[in-house]
């Protein structure tokens, strides 16, 4: 019989500045990762995973951001952790302020795992230690391109 698994529901922004994608870098337990600003659904704060993700770029990016289509779809599970996650990928169409962490502050939690937001170069990603999701590479900018996006689904991610 299998244990169990907590499920979260997690959303994140996609925003691309010409050939440049935002993404906040993570250090948690001596691994380092960078995503999409985004984190997850919290009942109490969001009515919709549009309004986490506007929560959390404000939390983690400092930027007020316009929702726009649902992107990707990605799912994985954690099973150390005891979770099993919904990732829910949005396009970022338009966004206002000045990229930084002040906004973390005193909120605990990504608080003490974020180190940095920044506006990486394509050119650059590979050069990443790693990235989530991997379609960052290549995929992201065509489909982000258009003017209505597919939503595609990324699959279980073990």
């Amino acid at each position: 019989m299998k244990t169990p698994l907590q499920h979260r529901i997690r959303a994140a922004g996609l925003l691309l500045r010409n050939d440049e994608i935002l993404l906040v870098r993570h250090e948690v337990a001596g691994a380092v990762y960078w995503i999409p600003p985004g984190g997850g659904f919290e009942s109490d704060k969001d009515d919709s995973t549009r309004d986490t993700v506007r929560r959390e770029c404000r939390e983690e990016t400092g930027l007020a951001v316009e929702v726009g289509p649902l992107v990707y779809v990605r799912e994985f599970a954690e099973p150390v952790a005891g979770r099993f996650h919904m990732e829910l990928f949005y396009r970022v169409d338009t966004w206002d302020g000045r990229v930084s962490l002040d906004n973390l502050r005193g909120l605990g939690g990504d608080e003490f795992d974020i180190r940095e937001v920044a506006w990486i170069p394509r050119q650059e990603l590979p050069r990443l230690p790693s990235y989530y999701p991997a379609e960052l590479l290549d995929d992201v900018w065509e489909r982000l391109a258009e003017a209505q996006p597919l939503i595609r689904h990324l699959g279980l991610q073990r």
